[in-house]
């Protein structure tokens, strides 16, 4: 199964999801205890993150695309609209 199958075949976008995702993204804090650092603990906080990120970059594609296609639908129904308009007006 190909990436882009596995992401179409994810559901329904929508804005609500894309704000709770955004909301409720892990953000970096201080912390008062000491951590390894490294190259490793570096590796399992870009896989945590990087789910979030692919997610929400996923849900605006989808959605700037289902707006660019609802506008351009629009303005071609509109002038779909206007040049029945005066075919019928002529006869």
């Amino acid at each position: 199964m190909s990436k882009e199958f596995g992401r179409a075949a994810s559901g329904v976008v929508t804005k609500a999801e894309l704000d709770q995702r955004i909301a409720a993204q892990p953000k970096p804090r201080a912390e008062l205890h000491l951590t390894p650092n490294g190259w490793e603990v570096q590796a399992v906080n870009t896989e945590q993150f990087k789910a979030y990120r692919d997610r929400i970059h996923h849900l605006r594609e989808r959605l700037n695309t289902a707006h660019d296609t609802l506008r351009d639908d629009r303005a071609k129904a509109l002038v779909r609209g206007r040049a029945k308009q005066e075919f019928d007006r002529g006869r």
